[in-house]
Formats: structure tokens, C-alpha cells, sequence
């Protein structure tokens, strides 16, 4: 995903003088940390703890659940950098998770993911953490950790409460792809970055069908 995909992606949309602050550890270390901010954070409701968020929020919980990892795996990224337990430059990890936000919204609404990392987007350029150039975006790396600082705890507030209006709220304000975001998927789109990987996967590819022969 990282060779075919965030790099690609990141040539039509980063500032050149960003770009060597992609990398492939960066972009591990993130989706290390989104999938360990999984397991952490609010799992029952805070005032009612018998009932859990999945089942207070319904059917919006998982967009909500996935932009809550993206944006609490990226601050635990950073505090362990801060702290010299992670290696590489706060930048590297930052430009290389706006990068990879262009990856997941292609997903588009009908995925968990992809509604989730609208949000983020979203967020980040209301934020003033993006800003559009016409050789590229460029990330504003102070103003995006004090933004996803906020959006971490929105988030946790939001799934803490079970508040399923505010939830609403925030899909229908920050869920969508404007005309602006949308002219760059379309660029994605034109130059044939695929919005996927796929695996070759059965017997045939593992050299078994000779197991399966009478």
C-alpha cells in the first residue's frame, strides 16, 4: 500500500518540499498506533458503564471508532517521539499521515474508513493545518498536533457520552468531500494510483492444487 499508493498519491499532492518526509516507518508506525488505539479509549458508556458505546452510538460507531484510532494513534506517535522512543522526525510521521488520509477517503462514504478519515481531513483544513499551494499541500505540523490533540478528545467525549447528536453533528459537518477535495481524487483517479491493493490467493498461488489431484 505504502509503494503503490501513498507514494503515488503523494507525488500529485504533496509539496515537493515535503515529500522526503514520507517514508515507509512513518507510515508503519501510524497504522501500528491506529490499531493499537483500537484497544484503548472508552468502551462503555461514562454516566450508563452497562451499556457500551457500539451499542449506544449504532450504526455510526464504526466511523466514529476509525477516525478515534487514526487521530489517537497519531498523538501516541508523537508523545513516544517526543520521548525518544520513537525514531524519525515529528514531520515525517505528520506528512506521511496526511498522505495517507488522501488513501483512505477514496474509500468514500459507503466505508468506515473512508467516512472517517473525511473527518480528519475536514478538521485539518478548517484548522488551518493544510494549505492548498499551486505546486502542492503543504502541512503545517504545529498547528495539526494541537488540532489532533482537540479532535482526540472530541472524539473520546463523544464516545464517553454516547451522544449520538453530536455524533450526527460532526458526520454531516465535517463527513463529506467538497469540490476542492474533489478535484484532487479526480487527479488521483486520472493518473491510475489504485485506490486498493488486491491478493492472488488460493491453492493455485501457494503451488498446492498437486495435493488435491487423485
Amino acid at each position: 500500500k505504502f509503494d503503490e499508493i501513498v507514494m503515488p498519491i503523494s507525488k500529485e499532492i504533496i509539496h515537493k518540499s515535503q515529500r522526503k518526509n514520507i517514508n515507509f516507518d512513518a507510515f508503519f508506525n501510524n497504522v501500528m498506533f491506529h490499531e493499537v488505539a483500537h484497544g484503548l479509549g472508552v468502551k462503555n458508556l461514562v454516566k450508563d458503564p452497562n451499556k457500551t458505546v457500539r451499542e449506544a452510538l449504532g450504526a455510526d460507531y464504526s466511523a466514529i471508532e476509525e477516525c478515534k484510532a487514526d487521530v489517537l494513534g497519531l498523538y501516541m506517535v508523537t508523545s513516544l517521539q517526543e520521548a525518544g522512543v520513537l525514531k524519525g522526525k515529528i514531520e515525517d510521521f505528520y506528512v506521511t499521515f496526511v498522505a495517507s488520509v488522501y488513501r483512505s477517503v477514496r474509500f468514500g462514504a459507503s466505508s468506515a474508513h473512508g467516512r472517517a478519515n473525511m473527518i480528519t481531513f475536514n478538521t485539518l483544513m478548517s484548522k488551518g493545518c493544510l494549505e492548498r499551494t499551486n505546486k502542492g499541500l503543504i502541512v503545517k505540523v504545529p498547528e495539526m498536533k494541537k488540532a489532533i490533540r482537540e479532535l482526540a478528545a472530541e472524539l473520546l467525549h463523544l464516545q464517553g457520552d454516547g451522544d449520538v447528536d453530536g455524533v450526527s453533528k460532526i458526520l454531516a459537518e465535517r463527513g463529506g468531500i467538497d469540490a476542492a477535495l474533489q478535484s484532487e481524487l479526480n487527479g488521483i483517479q486520472k493518473n491510475n494510483i489504485p485506490v486498493d491493493i488486491v491478493f492472488e490467493q488460493g491453492t493455485g498461488v501457494l503451488g498446492l492444487d498437486r495435493f488435491n489431484k487423485k
